[in-house]
């Protein structure tokens, strides 16, 4: 049986969406109270990562937001959390491919449907906790809660560990 594959789009497209979902996340910067030095210092991140996405100028255009973000406002505006969560996954995603891919390579869209699922279920799950987390009360909690939480907290990285150890 032969598949035909059809033309598929040139390799530099994930590269450019990596700039068009970090223009994304700087206008929730900028929404949220960031100046436009920092902005600034944010584009030229996104460029070297734009150009090199096998770099570390990934893991900064990741982190700065969220650093941003802190500095730039007293309380968080919960929108725009959820929102840069959302953006900067989507450049986690498109960045880790982009960096495996030649740039000089097509890309056919039918392969990016299950990394499109994974990349929507990992957000509906991480949105929904998000929203958990707002329903909580704020204020003091109990320290038997909190001896509760860190039982549990430790028991998930134990049980991470445990099963990510090789077999054999």
């Amino acid at each position: 049986m032969r598949a035909e594959l059809g033309v598929g789009l040139p390799g530099w497209v994930l590269r450019a969406s990596i700039v068009v979902v970090a223009a994304g996340a700087a206008w929730v910067l900028a929404l949220n109270g960031v100046d436009w030095p920092a902005l600034a210092l944010y584009g030229a991140l996104v460029l070297a990562a734009a150009a090199i996405p096998a770099s570390a100028a990934v893991a900064l255009i990741i982190g700065y937001p969220a650093a941003a973000m802190v500095f730039a406002t007293d309380e968080p505006s919960w929108p725009g959390v959820f929102v840069l969560v959302v953006l900067l996954h989507l450049l986690h995603v498109l960045s880790a491919y982009a960096a495996v891919l030649p740039i000089g390579s097509r890309i056919h869209p039918a392969a990016l449907k299950a990394p499109a699922k994974r990349f929507v279920a990992v957000q509906l799950s991480v949105l929904a906790f998000g929203v958990v987390v707002l329903l909580l009360p704020g204020g003091r909690t109990d320290a038997a809660v909190e001896v509760v939480g860190l039982v549990c907290a430790v028991g998930l990285v134990v049980g991470t560990v445990l099963l990510m150890r090789r077999k054999g």
